[in-house]
């Protein structure tokens, strides 16, 4: 059905984006643009720093959840401030039509810059997640995202996957306003799970869990970072489990190697130095092992490897006050 679904959005005219597929090929996330605009999705607009409207994201969570804009929709508007003439009126008035926005309300302020909620928002309504199960994970989401908040079963869910990505500081900044790179990214990561199967949200969770301990034991937090392993190891066991192929030998070394690396950390605490350099070697076949096994994970290998080097440079020089002293 999902499959019929992108079927339609690339045939409907509707979907022809307003620009063409003018990002740099050497931007980092040129492949992201370029499948966003190639599904209809989003255009790849020559500067991906801009700010995003919010009629521009309206339109790009409704496509990203396969809902169809028709061109002729009456030519009455919900919102005194959406003239039925403008590109966007059809956007959302679709949108009201599916409960995506409310249109109780008499503004809806297309031109305004969107934020971090309102995306998320958008984004998850269109593509229909259930958040049912996130009403009762909503107490340490992060440190700006109050219980009580209308977003934060949103933040709940994006955390879980890292459709948004949480800093290390652990503050999400809901109220931020999204460039289109922002935009961008995060729903490519939501269509990864709005298109796959059990597996690839285990997949997805798994990289998710993987970038979180990478980023804190970077920010020099190893206590914040272990509280992640355990999760992983589960996950990995979960995706070895659903498949055996390549990338679930590479998950099983990314695990490994995090756990090895964790053991190096804490025999430097303890001032068992032979043990942790004997970790730290071991850390680095295993991220080898991944880099070679799956390019799935090698953007996570790189980084890891590169950690792990600095780690050994430390070693060298004794200067672990940033891991060991907490």
């Amino acid at each position: 059905m999902k499959k019929l679904v992108l079927l339609s959005i690339l045939l409907c005219p509707t979907f022809i984006t307003h620009a063409q597929n003018s990002i740099n090929p050497a931007d980092p996330q040129a492949h992201i643009f370029t499948h966003l605009n190639e599904t209809g999705v989003m255009s790849s607009a020559p500067n991906p720093e801009r700010n995003t409207t919010r009629a521009e994201a309206l339109a790009i969570a409704l496509r990203a959840g396969g809902i169809v804009i028709p061109t002729d929709f009456g030519g009455v508007t919900h919102f005194s401030d959406v003239n039925p003439n403008e590109w966007f009126a059809p956007v959302v008035e679709r949108a009201v039509a599916t409960k995506i926005i409310s249109g109780e309300r008499e503004l809806f302020r297309p031109n305004a810059p969107v934020t971090k909620a309102e995306f998320l928002a958008f984004l998850f309504r269109s593509t229909q997640v259930n958040l049912r199960p996130y009403f009762t994970k909503l107490n340490s989401v992060a440190l700006d995202v109050p219980e009580d908040s209308w977003f934060a079963p949103y933040f709940a869910y994006a955390k879980k996957f890292q459709i948004a990505h949480l800093p290390p500081d652990q503050f999400y900044r809901p109220e931020k306003v999204l460039s289109r790179r922002e935009v961008a990214m995060m729903t490519f990561r939501e269509l990864r799970i709005f298109h796959g199967n059990n597996t690839t949200k285990i997949f997805v969770e798994l990289q998710a869990e993987i970038e979180q301990f990478i980023t804190l034991m970077r920010a020099g937090e190893p206590d914040k970072a272990e509280s992640h392993l355990q999760k992983i190891i589960f996950l990995t066991e979960s995706l070895t489990l659903a498949q055996n192929n390549e990338d679930a030998v590479a998950a099983s070394a990314i695990s490994r190697a995090l756990e090895h690396f964790s053991d190096s950390l804490r025999a430097l605490k303890f001032q068992n130095n032979l043990f942790a350099l004997e970790s730290l070697h071991l850390a680095a076949k295993q991220t080898k092992r991944a880099l070679d096994k799956s390019p799935s994970f090698a953007s996570f290998a790189e980084d890891l490897l590169t950690l792990i080097d600095e780690t050994l440079v430390s070693f060298s020089s004794s200067k672990f006050s940033k891991y060991t002293q907490r």
